[in-house]
């Protein structure tokens, strides 16, 4: 279904639809923000463009499947960012490549702001780790912060799926695809293996 969804909303938009200069992208995500009028449109507009989000990122951002990010609660220059990484290729995933390429660069700052604008629902039963907190105060909280929640185009953490996390921080390792160019993947050098689920279980509990 979400294939078909995909192809048909490519379809219906041009694939001539060009990613737009990202830095253009942040300064018009700065310019709405300081704007509440332009802000209240952008949400609306936001929530109206990203009907095919839910399917696997949840309506109200919150995921859906395990190995799928929250959106909900995320830095909207994070989301700006990812969306050009999906766009050129550089990032890859079958539908979000796809999906990249036929929303505007006015489409992503809608859909950044309206998904930043949502409440992460941890997940209650999430069980956090003294060990996990240890290795985060020892590598992450210098750019994610006390909270985990990042800033501007460093990503929230708090409150993932403690899949999804796993699996990020595994690429990371492995230093796959797009993530090779990441700092991310020298931190996770110096990163035991066995303290991956439960670096991830510290950050999926976190509010």
């Amino acid at each position: 279904m979400v294939r078909f969804l995909v192809l048909l909303a490519i379809f219906m938009c041009s694939l001539n639809v060009r990613a737009g200069d990202l830095k253009a992208q942040f300064d018009r995500l700065a310019q709405v923000q300081v704007n509440q009028a332009e802000y209240q449109i952008a949400l609306q507009a936001g929530e109206e463009r990203s009907t095919l989000c839910g399917y696997c990122h949840g309506k109200d951002g919150n995921s859906v499947k395990d190995e799928v990010p929250n959106l909900a609660g995320q830095n909207p220059e994070y989301l700006l960012h990812q969306f050009e990484l999906f766009s050129s290729g550089t990032r890859k995933n079958y539908v979000m490549e796809r999906l990249a390429k036929v929303v505007t660069p006015e489409e992503r700052v809608n859909i950044a702001l309206y998904f930043a604008s949502l409440n992460v629902n941890v997940d209650e039963s999430a069980q956090s780790s003294a060990r996990g907190e240890e290795v985060y105060q020892g590598f992450c909280f210098a750019c994610h912060g006390e909270r985990g929640r990042g800033n501007k185009d460093l990503p929230r953490l708090a409150g993932q799926k403690k899949s999804f996390i796993e699996k990020t921080l595994r690429a990371f390792k492995e230093g796959k695809s797009y993530r090779d160019k990441s700092p991310m993947v020298a931190i996770m050098r110096k990163i035991n293996e066995q303290d991956i689920p439960e670096l991830a279980a510290y950050l999926s509990a976190m509010k």
